[in-house]
């Protein structure tokens, strides 16, 4: 049963500048650890891709609070949820804190997708209660 969905629409130019105007600390405000070493290696290797990377996982951020119905409040905390890949590329969430108790106790399950296109990002969260779909996948195995 879908719980909720949940959009955003960002410009990767608007997130630059938040970025740099914070000299890279917002980075370090809204990822959770597992995102933060995976922007960094992004950005080592390519600031356009790392500061992609940063801007869709702020959207899927934004996307999943509005999905949840609660906006940015407790338990929906930026560092609380991150965003990570499959080794396939696939999406997924990753929940701590109070966020993961919350999420547990309602049996509900995040599903995600990002883009990004020159200057623009986008990410959909649909958010459903139940069983959720079974994957082979081992998050537990894989930072990537």
């Amino acid at each position: 049963m879908i719980i909720g969905i949940g959009t955003d629409l960002l410009q990767m130019g608007r997130l630059r500048a938040a970025y740099e105007r914070t000299q890279g600390r917002l980075a370090k405000r809204v990822l959770g650890d597992d995102e933060y070493v995976v922007f960094q290696q992004r950005l080592g290797r390519n600031y356009k891709r790392g500061m992609a990377y940063l801007a869709t996982r702020f959207a899927a951020k934004e996307a999943f609070s509005k999905a949840i119905g609660l906006g940015m409040h407790m338990p929906m905390s930026w560092r609380s949820l991150q965003t990570l890949n499959e080794p396939s590329g696939k999406p997924y969430t990753k929940y701590s804190g109070a966020l993961l108790q919350f999420m547990e106790d309602k049996q509900w399950h995040a599903h995600v997708t990002v883009t990004d296109e020159q200057e623009m990002v986008m990410a959909f969260v649909v958010v459903s209660y139940g069983t959720p779909i079974v994957t082979t996948f081992d998050p537990q195995n894989y930072l990537g």
